[in-house]
């Protein structure tokens, strides 16, 4: 047994380890991995994006259909008085106005509470503080919040149905332009 060992030194011999060597020859393996991986599952990419695409064409057909019931609801069921199932009760609402703002004014403070919360960072305001986006989206739905307990007894299914389509909605629309970026 005069000859080298595995690791290629003499009997006896101290081994030096290179670790520059050792982070080089791991560097390389990484590289060649994740190339062989990026290659290996470029049908699983496409398909993945596909799917996402797809993700993307639902959420904003479910932001169109909900505003679209949006706008159905306040100006036929509360505006018009008209009886839609689903929609409405059957019952004829005595203060049209009143209802409609309040609707209104809760679907306006709904969408720019979600919208504060998901997006918001990304507005030029808040470049120093992207946390101070989800500080006023706790301001302007504790708002809305109070709004619905003071006009609970006169406009409360008109309120609900609003808030209800305005924050699907505005969730799907938002939710579908992020996935895009």
């Amino acid at each position: 047994m005069n000859g080298l060992d595995i690791d290629g030194t003499l009997p006896g011999q101290e081994i030096e380890e290179d670790e520059e060597l050792s982070d080089d020859i791991r560097r390389e393996n990484e590289e060649v991995s994740s190339t062989s991986k990026s290659l290996g599952n470029w049908d699983g990419d496409e398909h993945e994006l596909r799917e996402e695409e797809s993700l993307r064409g639902w959420l904003y057909l479910v932001a169109g259909a909900g505003y679209g019931t949006l706008v159905v609801y306040l100006i036929l069921v509360i505006q018009q008085g008209m009886n839609i199932p689903i929609l409405s009760s059957g019952e004829v609402i005595s203060n049209k106005s009143g209802a409609l703002s309040t609707a209104l004014l809760i679907s306006a403070m709904v969408y720019v509470t979600i919208w504060f919360f998901m997006s918001g960072k990304d507005h030029s305001f808040f470049t120093e503080d992207p946390d101070k986006a989800k500080f006023y989206a706790g301001i302007i739905g504790l708002a809305s919040l109070v709004i619905i307990a003071i006009s609970w007894e006169d406009f409360q299914r008109e309120m609900i149905v609003s808030a209800i389509l305005t924050s699907i909605s505005t969730w799907s629309y938002i939710r579908s332009a992020q996935m895009k970026g």
